[in-house]
């Protein structure tokens, strides 16, 4: 068995599940000289080129030779400078915090891309998952019965949806798929400054949509736009973010990594749910009321729940990378 940034061929290794973040060196023989540069081929086919990028990385992997996992990187995610944003807390309090410089995906997983998680057995990688949700594996299955999410059928996803969002994957599985990417889910925070864009306001404000504060039907895919369905990730160019982050309102509402423990209602009243919930953001395509696709809008989904709507993207700390090369 071999085992190199994080990657690993074996199932079933319930010993080697650690925290998020942790460093993945050290876990067995690393590859030398030219087996190197095609290990990260192989990593940035895969969409894990996170991996050779990481600090823990670079007694191992030289400038150099780290140069195409960058760009992939670059195609794949944007940065998201360090700044301030006002959030407005569980309990319908707001405040200030700063952000950390980050890399936020320019789009949400696509259905492709999910794929090859899927194909890698990475629901019988016990590693990737936290030991309170194994017990719950066996029903993260799709509509034939094989590990995959909800609406597919037969380990595939459905015809032509390709390069659609992936949907009816619950926050675990959103979370173990990038985890084995090298990444984590986006913070709150992290959403509302990269989509709601503070520095043009100054003050930590955020407008309401990644272009302005009026909602333009032709800029996002919610159920006044008319479209009905899901559409591929890079649609609607209209509604990124100045530094090309794709429908951060719309299409399907994205998983975030908060928990929900309350939700503001009125003045001085809050919802408190039932169950474990994570907050979702952003809306989708069948969002009727404008207001909850905003960057600022609290609502969230049980921890386990599948549902047709609901995608998710990823995020790497800007800090866990090692110094980015200069120049082009």
């Amino acid at each position: 068995m071999t085992r190199w940034f994080g990657w690993q061929k074996s199932s079933r290794r319930a010993d080697s599940y650690g925290k998020s973040g942790a460093d993945p060196m050290g876990a067995g023989p690393t590859p030398e000289g030219e087996a190197i540069g095609r290990y990260i081929d192989e990593l940035i086919a895969e969409g894990r080129h996170a991996f050779a990028l990481l600090r823990s990385a670079a007694d191992y992997v030289l400038e150099d030779e780290a140069a195409p996992a960058w760009k992939a990187l670059e195609r794949q995610a944007a940065l998201v400078p360090f700044g301030q944003v006002v959030v407005v807390r569980s309990d319908g309090v707001e405040a200030l915090v700063e952000v950390p410089a980050f890399y936020l995906d320019r789009h949400a997983v696509t259905n492709r891309e999910f794929a090859r998680f899927v194909a890698a057995g990475c629901y019988d990688s016990l590693e990737l998952w936290p030991r309170q949700v194994w017990p719950s594996l066996m029903q993260f299955t799709d509509r034939s019965g094989q590990p995959g999410p909800a609406g597919w059928a037969g380990g595939t996803y459905p015809l032509g949806k390709a390069d659609h969002p992936v949907v009816g994957v619950c926050w675990y599985e959103a979370a173990a798929y990038a985890r084995w990417v090298g990444k984590r889910l986006p913070t709150a925070a992290e959403w509302q400054k990269a989509g709601g864009w503070p520095e043009r306001l100054g003050g930590g404000s955020c407008t309401r949509y990644p272009w302005g504060d009026l909602f333009d039907p032709a800029r996002a895919n919610l159920q006044p736009s008319g479209l009905g369905d899901t559409v591929p990730v890079n649609a609607l160019p209209g509604g990124d973010t100045p530094n090309g982050i794709h429908q951060m309102t719309g299409n399907v509402w994205e998983w975030l990594e908060d928990r929900l423990d309350a939700i503001p209602c009125r003045e001085q009243e809050v919802f408190r749910p039932w169950k474990p919930m994570r907050r979702i953001i952003g809306g989708a395509f069948d969002t009727y009321l404008l207001s909850e696709a905003t960057c600022h809008f609290i609502t969230g989904q049980g921890e386990l729940d599948r549902r047709h709507n609901i995608g998710f993207r990823c995020a790497l700390s800007a800090d866990r990378l090692r110094d980015a090369p200069d120049g082009p």
